[in-house]
């Protein structure tokens, strides 16, 4: 499967459309990109609306550490985790979540966001090693500068920020083929030198990703210095091309490829995303429920199938018709990831991803050319 994969995406990469022959309903258009401006601003207050409620849960689990409030932690952990996941549609779309800055040239905070895969060894304990990671290392000091002067700086595995950091630090290694990590509350108690380390670490953490997910938040909020005064200005051919590449890269790239024909290929659990909480089907639906939301709209925000439909109502049948099955394929996946992973080629399973796969390689295929047909690049390309 991953060789077929990686050669339609070599395929998809370097295809070129051709403009349409008549030119597109110029009002659909701008109505369509108001409409994802509109769905970036929701979907970035929801997140951070829900990384803060994450903050309150772990600030209350580390006031009174129990198994009751680390279960807490871990569900407002999960919350934060959806609401991330719809939002990932964003970017490869030159906006500020991954895009540099036009001034500053620093790079959108996605990075310290959402890195993974984790070395877990290198941030804390690991089985058979119970004094390894930057928490045990009492000479190290744990501050936000350091933790992110450390983040995947010599090893993109290496993280020491974001949602799987502390996914990490709320459910540990997770060395089961049936559940999640099952780290105990008492790693949170407090005397311990170590356990206090830690604490910190996940206070720092946090902070980190709330603060981070505001800086994305107000980019999206109306203001003349703001990124969305500026994908307002752009040419409509320009602004519909960003707004067409990050669905097509996240179906196909991130996961078509990474996120699922790669673990498949390696059966390894390292190559789930989110090994340690065993969340990894619910973030496949979130982010195609992501999909779904800036392809189909609502009633509120207008949806990118309005401009597609102004010129090729087949084409936007199409777009629905994969989104569709992606979106029915990928609310069979059954927990635990890991499971399916590791489990025999013939697996019905395994069969399913596979097709939910190429539903995905396919609809970046059908988004690729419809932007062809306005005369927008759409660039299909990925990372990490």
């Amino acid at each position: 499967m991953i060789g077929w994969l990686m050669v339609s995406l070599a395929a998809l990469s370097t295809a070129q459309g051709v403009p349409a022959a008549k030119p597109p309903a110029d009002a659909s258009v701008r109505s369509a990109l108001d409409g994802y401006a509109c769905i970036a601003g929701r979907a970035y207050r929801e997140t951070h609306a829900a990384a803060e409620s994450l903050q309150v849960a772990i600030h209350g689990m580390l006031g009174q550490p129990s198994e009751r409030s680390l279960a807490r932690a871990r569900e407002a952990w999960i919350a934060s985790r959806d609401a991330y996941g719809r939002t990932e549609v964003f970017r490869f779309s030159g906006g500020p979540i991954d895009d540099r800055h036009p001034i500053t040239g620093v790079e959108g905070p996605e990075g310290r966001i959402n890195a993974w895969p984790i070395d877990e060894a290198f941030l804390d304990y690991v089985a058979g090693s119970p004094r390894s990671g930057l928490i045990g290392d009492l000479k190290t000091p744990l501050t936000d500068e350091s933790l992110a002067g450390r983040n995947a700086a010599d090893d993109e595995n290496q993280v020491t920020l974001g949602y799987h950091a502390i996914e990490f630090l709320l459910w540990g290694q997770d060395r089961s083929r049936t559940g999640p990590g099952q780290r105990p509350f008492s790693d949170y108690l407090r005397g311990d030198p170590v356990r206090e380390r830690r604490r910190r670490c996940l206070t720092l953490i946090t902070e980190r990703l709330v603060r981070d997910l505001a800086s994305v938040k107000v980019q999206w909020e109306p203001g003349p210095r703001r990124y969305v005064a500026s994908f307002r200005a752009l040419d409509s051919k320009v602004a519909l091309g960003h707004a067409l590449s990050g669905p097509a890269t996240l179906a196909v790239f991130e996961l078509a490829s990474e996120r699922i024909g790669v673990a498949l290929s390696s059966g390894s659990q390292e190559d789930e995303q989110s090994c340690f909480s065993d969340n990894s089907h619910r973030d496949l639906v979130a982010n195609v429920e992501g999909l779904a939301q800036v392809l189909e709209g609502d009633a509120e925000c207008p949806g990118l199938l309005r401009a597609i439909e102004a010129i090729d109502v087949r084409m936007a049948a199409d777009v629905r018709a994969r989104l569709d099955r992606a979106r029915r394929l990928v609310y069979t996946i059954p927990p635990p990831f890991d499971a399916i992973l590791m489990a025999p080629e013939d697996d019905p399973r395994r069969r399913d991803l596979k097709t939910l796969a190429g539903e995905l390689l396919g609809l970046a295929g059908v988004l690729q050319r419809a932007g062809a047909m306005f005369g927008a690049r759409v660039v299909i390309g990925g990372g990490g």
